[in-house]
């Protein structure tokens, strides 16, 4: 593999894995901020894309001008000293929240799944996360390379196979939300919210990564496969979820539901595929939060890396359904700032 298409791939791999999370690769998240509206409800998917390649682009050409080494620096330039302080610190414990949610969600597929202990999944995934973030960005990246693929290969074709054997039509893009508490009350506004608190999470990983790619073209082209890669796997989540639908929101994790029912080498596949969906955005969440953490104080990187860790196994026994809609929605609505002041950046450069 030549040098340019390794970087362009780790830009789309980091870009897609660390969004294609637990709430993502469960179906959870992609049915309370898309599925709900319908129809509307693609029509802001296909929105949330081209601003996912548009910023994306932003976050790294941005990253490269300031020589930024940490997501911090870039969100102090967006938004200024003052209100960049103030959100530096919300979205810290936001991105402690994200993570909360990823370990959740494990301990959820061990509980419900596998029949072991919620705990023992919790443990798992800290211990794992912990292990690779002590490698840094480049142990991260390798392993948002390997993994990336292997999720959306086995999200496509679990998908893929459920829309083969069913009768389907545009009837299935009549949703009623009335069983779902839904975010927010309009398409448009999930959709930003979406965006903006994923924007986040992506840019712990894409602003090292984006300082050290000066090629332009390699910036651009890495965060427009990312982009449609995320299209083309939430696209297709939805579409099933619509088909099973109002049955599907029922489940905690609606995607590996619908795996199970289709053979038991597919729920297999699916397990594994949830289980490293949440892997990839705990890695930018707990670095993200143990970079702020070793900014402010003079804790060593293991030190801080425990601390966040132990913290968040703590907090994760809340559940992830509940964390899902109420981190992932607190979380766009704080980061929206940031998504307009990047959109403005694009346009109007400092």
């Amino acid at each position: 593999m030549s040098y340019h298409v390794l970087k362009i791939a780790k830009i789309a791999a980091i870009y897609a894995g660390t969004i294609m999370g637990a709430g993502f690769a469960s179906g959870q998240e992609l049915t309370q901020f898309f599925v709900v509206y319908g129809s509307m409800g693609l029509v802001g998917l296909l929105f949330t894309t081209i601003l996912f390649a548009w910023l994306g682009i932003t976050i790294l050409k941005i990253s490269h001008t300031i020589k930024a080494t940490s997501y911090h620096q870039l969100l102090y330039y967006a938004c200024g000293k003052r209100i960049g302080t103030v959100l530096d610190c919300i979205i810290t414990l936001s991105l402690f929240g994200v993570l909360t949610v990823m370990l959740a969600g494990n301990g959820t597929l061990f509980r419900d799944t596998l029949h072991l202990p919620y705990g023992l999944g919790i443990g798992t995934i800290a211990l794992s996360l912990l292990l690779t973030t002590l490698w840094g960005i480049n142990g991260i990246a390798t392993a948002n390379l390997i993994i990336t693929p292997l999720l959306a290969a086995i999200t496509s074709f679990v998908a893929m196979y459920s829309l083969s054997y069913h009768d389907w039509n545009f009837t299935i893009l009549h949703i009623s939300s009335a069983a779902i508490n839904i975010s927010t009350s309009h398409w448009l506004l999930s959709s930003l919210l979406y965006l903006s608190y994923n924007l986040v999470m992506s840019a712990t990983l894409l602003v090292p990564l984006g300082a050290r790619t000066p090629e332009p073209s390699i910036r651009i082209i890495g965060s427009i496969i990312g982009s449609l890669l995320l299209l083309l796997l939430a696209g297709l989540i939805i579409l099933v979820v619509m088909i099973h639908y109002p049955l599907s929101p029922e489940y905690e994790i609606p995607m590996l539901h619908i795996a199970g029912s289709q053979h038991f080498v597919h729920h297999a596949a699916y397990i594994f595929t949830f289980a490293a969906a949440m892997y990839t955005t705990g890695l930018a969440c707990l670095y993200g939060c143990t970079t702020k953490l070793t900014a402010v104080t003079s804790l060593s990187k293991t030190a801080a890396l425990l601390i966040v860790i132990t913290f968040s196994v703590l907090f994760s026994y809340i559940g992830f359904t509940s964390l899902v809609s109420i981190v992932f929605t607190l979380f766009g609505y704080v980061t929206l700032w940031f998504t307009l002041r990047l959109l403005y950046l694009s346009f109007f450069p400092k």
